[in-house]
């Protein structure tokens, strides 16, 4: 690629094909970009985030908006095309960008990035959606809900109808809008109040969570300067919702010494915050079935000085070395569509498809049950997962209790996260924190919280 001006569009432009053609994700990809391009103007910066994150969840509407105007199917496009298309169709739709800067740019970066090929077609296409002017108004929402959704906010129409089906159209079209807004930095630490101190003292906006009391939010900050102000003060960047998951599964056991169980563990957010939850003794055994995620969990933990072993082994089946009814507290963070993480990882609306949920949700159950197995009788079992669908959510317990599980919720959370069941939910339209959905139950003998 020859050599060409660092700025946001550029910035945006390699993240979006990394994404679009190499499977990335875009926050990691945009960080090693923004990490990368150096003392870059914090304008340009700034571009470089709005690009990529509009782009991706604008996506979906932004073909729509795009297709009449293409003579060939966005689809069957070189990748970089239609990212370049996607860019400069976000710029004129969504930003209201002047036309001659939206294009222009546009087709001035298909041209310094070797792609001049495309430039033709790409300023053709932009040009005529200038010309055809705001696309359509979505349907109304009393009228085609699902369709209302899918066009409104840029949704795969499966996901929109999967949401209307389970939670209504108006609170379905509230989730929506706020998966299209940006994600607070949640951070965990032991030391909350410290490290709210030395935040203000540095000029940062920083408050207590709203669901975890090992919570500290930042707004309008940065990892990096929130790092600076720590001054040596330990945290460990998590949503409040994983939080929650955790002290679902064992904050009845804080200060205790315990044995606790974290399967799927990679790459160690909850095990970590198990470790430092629980009291001196404890020992929390942590699962994870690739090697390489196994290694730096292993590693980060020796680095911590946290009492996390790792076992690299399928959570799914029966692991070697550990007995049944052993465990204290089991949590099962399993891996999921990742629904409820739209805000962060907006791609995951262009990779994600309907017949994954019935396939995710196999996959749960077999590691709920096979990790259920190892708690103590009446120990609590938690399932929690980042993603909002009925199958891996309330279907799933539902099959769960039908193997002889029973629900066991737990006490001393904050109000308005449980269901009518007992399973707790947060959203980022209702809790500011990612969509996820948490059941704690118990294989038998007595409740959890009566031992």
């Amino acid at each position: 690629m020859s050599a060409r001006p660092i700025t946001g569009r550029s910035i945006a432009f390699d993240v979006l094909l990394r994404v679009e053609d190499g499977g990335a994700f875009a926050s990691r990809a945009l960080d090693a970009a923004l990490a990368q391009a150096g003392a870059l103007d914090p304008r340009e910066a700034g571009l470089a985030t709005e690009l990529t994150y509009g782009t991706l969840r604008r996506a979906l509407s932004l073909d729509a908006a795009l297709a009449p105007h293409s003579t060939r199917p966005l689809a069957a496009l070189d990748p970089a095309a239609r990212v370049l298309l996607r860019l400069g169709a976000y710029q004129l739709l969504s930003l209201r960008t002047p036309p001659h800067a939206a294009v222009g740019e546009t087709v001035g970066l298909a041209r310094a990035v070797d792609h001049g090929r495309a430039a033709g077609y790409v300023n053709a296409v932009l040009r005529a959606l200038q010309r055809a002017g705001p696309p359509a108004p979505p349907p109304p929402l009393a009228v085609d809900p699902a369709g209302h959704l899918a066009a409104a906010e840029s949704l795969p129409r499966w996901l929109a109808e999967e949401w209307v089906a389970w939670l209504g159209p108006e609170e379905a079209l509230s989730l929506a809008r706020a998966m299209n807004g940006p994600a607070p930095l949640a951070v965990r630490t032991t030391r909350v109040e410290e490290l709210l101190r030395r935040a203000a003292a540095a000029g940062l906006v920083a408050r207590p969570g709203r669901l975890s009391p090992d919570a500290v939010l930042l707004e309008g900050g940065s990892v990096a300067r929130l790092e600076r102000a720590a001054a040596g003060v330990p945290f460990q960047v998590q949503d409040e919702g994983a939080q929650l998951a955790v002290l679902a599964a064992a904050g009845h056991l804080r200060g205790r010494r315990a044995r606790v169980l974290d399967a799927c563990a990679a790459p160690g957010g909850k095990a970590f915050h198990l470790a430092e939850l629980l009291g001196p003794g404890s020992e929390v055994v942590a699962i994870e079935l690739h090697p390489r995620k196994a290694d730096a969990l292993r590693a980060e933990a020796v680095r911590r000085r946290l009492p996390v072993t790792v076992i690299c082994a399928d959570a799914s089946r029966d692991v070697p070395g550990l007995e049944p009814a052993s465990f204290d507290a089991v949590l099962v963070d399993a891996p999921c569509a990742g629904l409820g993480t739209l805000r962060r990882h907006p791609e995951l609306k262009l990779r994600r498809q309907a017949v994954d949920l019935p396939r995710l949700a196999a996959l749960q159950r077999q590691i709920l049950l096979a990790m259920a197995r190892l708690a103590r009788p009446g120990a609590p079992v938690t399932y929690a997962v980042c993603s909002l669908s009925r199958a891996e959510g309330p279907e799933l317990v539902a099959g769960a209790l039908a193997e002889g599980l029973r629900r066991d919720p737990p006490s001393g959370l904050p109000a308005g996260l449980a269901t009518a069941d007992g399973d707790l939910v947060t959203r980022p339209d209702r809790h500011g924190a990612d969509g996820f959905y948490v059941a704690r139950l118990t294989r038998d003998g007595a409740p959890a919280g009566a031992r």
